[in-house]
């Protein structure tokens, strides 16, 4: 078994490079990075819209820049192992990997776990038809057009109406293709208004309310039958369709792990700290809350890399923790429990998502005590951020409630 590290960061994309980032500042010096792409970066790395950087540099940078610039601040600083895959982790800070180096064990005293997203794709949506070529997700269009200077297609239709599908026109503006339409199930798009503009401008046709009920073609995608918002059925020629947004975190490792996590989605237990049941190992970014942008989650990489350099300089004191839970609303909140300590003092902010639209009050409360009160225009898939919940004089009977009022 090789020499043990202080921490092994699983994903070099922006939390993970946020928490090696604090990790450097608080001078821990023993920290491997594993990237199973060959470089570091993440998604951003094959993104070209100019959205990152404003919380992170205070002025807007394309993708791949912005990802280049926070990469630069570690490189040479700390290991980076690219082409390498984790296989597994196991208790105590254990993790197997697999590269062209073959099968190995490493060991660290904190694993810090930033594995991120991935989109839904076509079957999971239940769109009948068979399988052609041209369907493929926004991040593989991206890596086509990007990486491999490729075109997927020439008469594109987006399903989807998150940022990420109104970015998927702008990528393939890029490429000097026009995309003929942008489809999506909700009758309202997800993303900010501003982006429904920005595809009236661009020429694209927005159907909102619209269900494909099946993709013609048999070798090649020629077109799509859907119904409208009205349930009047529709036909359209096109050559490719890209699936857009439903991200959902990349479990796969937390599934098959000791670690506790929601059995129906695979997605861990941790804290306010990112901290899991397993105190070797932390969670943190999208892989703890689809989607946040990449400045969101370089920020939130820093403060759970902070909470790691602090649990390996400080005794930890004894705690406890109280769950969170949710009414039908929502479907996730993180963190998903507090840990706290005999008179212990703070606030914590939760990130949660709701399932269908909500506008009104939503109410945190201990069960004796109302926490936290605030109107909120929810959205499913925005983020909404509950802060500066007190959670002063919980008690280890005590259980976080989340309802819509």
């Amino acid at each position: 078994m090789s020499t043990p590290y202080d921490v092994i960061i699983i994903g070099a994309g922006p939390s993970g490079l946020g928490a090696a980032r604090a990790l450097l500042e608080k001078g821990i010096k023993n920290v491997l990075l594993l990237e199973r792409e060959h470089e570091a970066g993440g998604v951003p790395r094959h993104c070209r819209h100019p959205t990152f950087g404003l919380q992170t540099f205070h002025r807007p940078m394309s993708g791949h820049r912005w990802a280049e610039k926070i990469h630069r601040m570690i490189a040479g600083k700390y290991e980076i192992r690219t082409s390498t895959t984790v296989v597994s982790i196991k208790p105590g800070g254990e993790v197997i990997v697999t590269s062209d180096r073959g099968l190995e064990t490493l060991r660290a005293s904190r694993v810090i776990i930033a594995t991120g997203v991935r989109e839904t794709p076509r079957h999971p949506r239940l769109v009948s038809g068979l399988r052609p070529q041209g369907i493929l997700t926004a991040g593989a269009l991206q890596q086509f057009i990007y990486l491999r200077k490729l075109k997927p297609g020439h008469r594109p239709v987006i399903v989807g109406s998150e940022l990420v599908s109104f970015s998927a026109i702008w990528t393939l503006r890029n490429a000097g293709i026009k995309a003929l339409a942008l489809l999506d199930e909700n009758r309202r798009p997800l993303a900010f208004r501003p982006s429904v503009l920005f595809a009236y401008l661009l020429g694209v046709k927005l159907h909102l309310g619209a269900h494909i009920t099946n993709i013609n073609g048999s070798e090649r995608v020629e077109g799509i039958a859907f119904t409208d918002a009205k349930g009047q059925p529709h036909s359209l020629a096109c050559d490719s369709i890209i699936f857009t947004g439903r991200f959902t975190g990349e479990y796969t490792l937390i599934r098959s792990s000791h670690l506790a996590h929601q059995p129906e989605s695979g997605r861990p237990i941790f804290d306010q700290f990112g901290r899991c049941s397993d105190p070797c190992f932390y969670a943190v970014g999208n892989m703890t809350h689809p989607a946040d942008m990449g400045d969101l989650c370089y920020q939130e990489g820093q403060l759970v890399g902070h909470s790691v350099a602090r649990s390996l300089q400080v005794e930890t004191p004894q705690s406890f923790s109280v769950p969170v839970l949710l009414d039908d609303t929502f479907h996730i909140a993180a963190p998903n429990i507090i840990t706290c300590s005999s008179g212990n003092t703070g606030r914590v902010t939760l990130n949660v998502r709701v399932n269908t639209a909500h506008t009104g009050d939503i109410v945190v409360s201990d069960g004796q005590r109302e926490l936290y009160r605030k109107k909120h225009r929810c959205l499913p898939e925005r983020r909404i951020l509950l802060k500066n919940i007190e959670v002063s004089g919980l008690s280890p009977s005590s259980r976080l409630t989340v309802k819509a009022s």
